[in-house]
């Protein structure tokens, strides 16, 4: 099972005008491939994009298996 970005769901926007970041936080079953974590913030949304195409994994947690 491969995660598929859904903005919607998954991105929230912080913050208003030049100072704007993007969290995502990604659905039960997936975590950042580096870290035992399931939300990391972004700079921009193309950044965003890049992290949740190549960083993200499956997980097993006891969160994710709940």
């Amino acid at each position: 099972m491969k995660y598929k970005l859904n903005v919607d769901r998954d991105v929230d926007v912080d913050g208003y005008g030049d100072e704007v970041a993007y969290i995502l936080n990604l659905p039960n079953g997936f975590r950042f491939y580096d870290d035992l974590v399931h939300v990391r913030g972004y700079d921009t949304m193309a950044e965003l994009r890049l992290s949740a195409k190549n960083d993200v994994v499956i997980c097993n947690c006891s969160e994710c298996v709940k």
